[in-house]
Formats: structure tokens, C-alpha cells, sequence
């Protein structure tokens, strides 16, 4: 009798013990599904921000490493390109050329929102594009009759510095050729005979010991300012002969047109510093021709000056530089907070000048 009542309850306790081990199986295996979720849905995340990182040197390859579709799309002012790159032909250097097209205060300019579908079909995406000199140089003029001051300062000391202050009918008041000191500072006095109201441009050139090129571009006004709607794109012309093809257009009522091309020179050769041309009633599009160095940069600056003798400029640096300091940064023009930006910083050679360029790109 008491072996058949040890046999049940054996029995029972084999039946608890299995029950036992099922639970703690189960709550096992939950364990096992919880932590491989956790574990995949990052892999996936993983796996989409390596496809755009993917998709982003693309596109940046595609920026500096590619001249594009057609080649010369840049001289297309009308229509659309079918593949875009900056890259010169049958060199690694970027296209100055190619460049003033996506200068955003160009005549023609390339709009930022048909690039990005020109890019990619697959994806929305934000870019921002900077191409600036490696160091930097600022100036101020003072017009104080019967003197005038330039303060020059640039970022690296004892530049060689060109100075040129055009004055309101386009005409060349002063130019300078001098260096900075141990701290990078320049001042010039000198005299003019008269101030009379229109625009006073200080057009500034630094070349650092290495030979690198930095602009500075100001412009003061003496009266009212005045809008002609005038507007400019400077290349090189296509058959690549030394001369600018300076593309304007303005509102109608201007009764001359002057345009002046301003650029380094040697010592003793002022006069080489610079070329101009005047049309006496332009009409609303014109193209001008002026020569152009097949090194280094330049500016162009344009002057209108309408009949009630008022007169209103432009200008256009030549390569572009594409920077906060001359608004002319292509794309968005501020950087996401809440998502990853890819970025691409190098240097790069244009009209055998270095510029520092950093590309940004990111998802939407």
C-alpha cells in the first residue's frame, strides 16, 4: 500500500517539474525574440545610412569629378543640361567657367531645387557648396576730401596686395601695389580732387607667399542708391582666347554702359592691371568683350548710368567664389540639425589658383 501511494506522487512531481520547465522555456524564448528586434531594426537602420552615404560620394564625385552632359553645358544659357559636373575637360582642375553658373548673384544662374532633381531621381536630399580662397583679406576706404584712406589686413602676413578704387562713371581713381607687415596690415592715404554722388568700388587682390589668391569686394554709395535692374555673367568665351564674355541685361533705361575688368599686375605695369569698355545707349542685353588673364582672377565690375544721370553697379569675381562673404554660397544655405550631413573638404586648382572646397549633403 505504501509502495502505490509513493508511485503517485512521484508521478505528480515529474508533472510539476515539466510544467516548470515549459515557463521557464517560454519566458527564454521571449528573451531571445526581444533582443534579436533590438539587434535587427539598427542593423536596418545601419543599412539605410550606409545606401545614402553611398548615394552622397556619388553625388560629391559627381560635383568635382565630373564635367557634366553635355561638356560645355555651361555655354547652354537656355536649356537644360543632362548631367551635372564641375570638372574641366581633360583636366582635374574645376571649370571657372562652369562655376559662374552657379553663382547665385549671376545673370542665369542655375536654380538650386531643378539641380537637386537633375541629381537624383531616388531621394530627397539638401546640399550646400563653399569654394573660398585659403586665407582671407578685407579693406576699407574712407572718403574724407581732399583725402582718402585704404586700411587693408589679411589673415597671413606680408601679402602682396593690389588695391583699386573705381569711382561712379567706372573710371579708376587709384591703384596701389604694396605688402603687408608682420601682421598683415596695410594703410594707404592719398588724394582726390572730387567725391560726387554714385558708387565707389575697393577692389583688392592678396597674393600670400605661396602664391594663393584672396579678393576683397566693397562698395560704397554717395547718394541715393538706384535700381536698373542690372545684371551680369562673366566667362571666359568659348573658344577659350584669353577675352571675357561679359553677358549683361538691365531694365531699359540706361544711356551708357561701362564695364572695366580689374586684376593683378607686375611692378611698374599699372596699366596692365586693368582693361574697360563703354557703350553709349545699350540696349536691355548686351555682350561685352575685354580681355582676360588665362591665370589667376579678376573682377568685373559694371556700371549703368541712366538719364537722370544716376548710376547703379554690379560685380562678378572671376573664378566664383562660392561663400558667405560674397552670398554666394550654392545650395541651402543653412546645414540641418537633426540629421546626418555628409561632408567633403579638399582643395582644388581653378585657373591655377588653390581654393578650399567643402561639400555638404544631406537627407530630407
Amino acid at each position: 500500500m505504501k509502495q502505490s501511494i509513493w508511485r503517485n506522487k512521484k508521478g505528480q512531481i515529474q508533472g510539476v517539474d515539466f510544467a516548470l520547465a515549459m515557463v521557464i522555456f517560454m519566458i527564454m524564448f521571449a528573451e531571445v525574440i526581444v533582443l534579436s528586434l533590438s539587434y535587427i531594426e539598427p542593423k536596418f537602420q545601419n543599412l539605410d545610412d550606409q545606401a545614402f552615404q553611398s548615394q552622397a560620394s556619388q553625388i560629391s564625385e559627381m560635383f568635382f569629378g565630373s564635367t557634366g552632359y553635355p561638356s560645355h553645358w555651361e555655354y547652354n544659357l537656355t536649356t537644360r543640361f543632362n548631367s551635372f559636373g564641375l570638372r574641366e575637360i581633360g583636366s582635374t582642375n574645376l571649370d571657372a567657367n562652369k562655376l559662374s553658373r552657379i553663382n547665385s548673384k549671376g545673370l542665369y544662374f542655375l536654380d538650386y531645387n531643378n539641380l537637386k532633381g537633375n541629381l537624383s531621381q531616388e531621394r530627397n536630399f539638401g546640399f550646400q557648396l563653399h569654394i573660398e580662397s585659403i586665407f582671407d583679406v578685407n579693406g576699407i576706404f574712407t572718403l574724407s576730401l581732399p583725402t582718402a584712406t585704404i586700411d587693408i589686413s589679411t589673415t597671413v602676413e606680408n601679402c602682396t596686395v593690389w588695391s583699386f578704387l573705381v569711382g561712379p562713371s567706372g573710371t579708376i581713381l587709384y591703384t596701389n601695389r604694396s605688402v603687408t607687415d608682420s601682421t598683415g596690415k596695410l594703410s594707404n592715404t592719398f588724394t582726390l580732387a572730387a567725391s560726387p554722388n554714385g558708387f565707389y568700388t575697393l577692389v583688392i587682390f592678396a597674393q600670400s607667399r605661396e602664391g594663393c589668391f584672396a579678393v576683397d569686394v566693397q562698395n560704397g554709395v554717395i547718394g541715393p542708391e538706384t535700381y536698373m535692374g542690372l545684371k551680369l555673367l562673366v566667362q571666359e568665351q568659348e573658344k577659350n582666347n584669353g577675352l571675357a564674355s561679359i553677358t549683361t541685361e538691365n531694365d531699359g533705361t540706361l544711356v551708357s554702359l561701362r564695364a572695366i575688368n580689374l586684376f593683378p599686375y607686375k611692378i611698374g605695369e599699372e596699366k596692365f592691371g586693368n582693361e574697360s569698355v563703354t557703350i553709349a545707349s545699350p540696349t536691355t542685353n548686351e555682350i561685352l568683350s575685354l580681355r582676360l588673364p588665362t591665370n589667376g582672377t579678376c573682377v568685373t565690375l559694371l556700371t549703368g548710368i541712366n538719364g537722370a544721370s544716376e548710376y547703379t553697379r554690379k560685380y562678378f569675381v572671376f573664378p566664383s567664389q562660392l561663400s558667405n562673404k560674397f552670398g554666394t554660397i550654392f545650395g541651402d544655405d543653412t546645414l540641418p540639425n537633426n540629421v546626418e550631413v555628409f561632408k567633403t573638404e579638399k582643395l582644388v586648382i581653378i585657373r591655377q589658383c588653390i581654393f578650399k572646397a567643402v561639400f555638404y549633403i544631406w537627407p530630407e
